[in-house]
């Protein structure tokens, strides 16, 4: 990876405040700790690399043609708030603990393996839960109790221990 560097990021600011995508422009470059907030990537390929704390928020990840897949990466410390995905997106085997997806459309991510720890924040996030999308994925518990929370059904919890 190269690293970020000032005149890059006031590149993909233009960008950004252009509505163009920005895909070109990281697709070798350390995101580790950037603002990409409100930017259109419409692709990605990441396998094991760390992506801790970045803005992802009110962004438009993925396309109908192209592929947004993040794998065995750490995202951990990352925010993801409103941010929409769409087309084939993929975040598989990765770690995001402390990560922040509030009213974020999380409806066509496929997040088999995926830890979210205990602090993540999902409040009004929308997330398809199957077994193809999220198997042995995590979830902070509490986020199961207040789902389940005045139905009449119960629900067991199972804890991996």
């Amino acid at each position: 990876m190269r690293p970020m560097t000032n005149s890059l990021r006031e590149q993909i600011q233009i960008y950004i405040k252009n509505k163009k995508d920005i895909s070109d422009l990281i697709a070798d470059i350390d995101l580790k700790g950037e603002n990409l907030s409100h930017a259109v990537v419409k692709y990605l390929n990441r396998v094991n690399c760390d992506l801790r704390g970045i803005n992802w928020s009110y962004c438009l990840l993925g396309s109908e043609d192209k592929i947004f897949s993040i794998i065995q990466c750490d995202i951990s410390n990352s925010n993801f708030e409103n941010a929409k995905f769409v087309g084939s997106t993929f975040i598989r085997s990765c770690k995001a603990h402390n990560c922040n997806f509030k009213n974020a459309d999380l409806s066509k991510v496929d997040y088999q393996y995926t830890d979210c720890g205990e602090t993540s924040n999902f409040c009004n996030a929308i997330i398809q839960i199957s077994t193809r999308k999220g198997l042995g994925a995590k979830f902070p518990k509490s986020m199961f109790e207040d789902l389940c929370r005045g139905w009449n059904t119960k629900f067991k919890i199972i804890e991996d221990k």
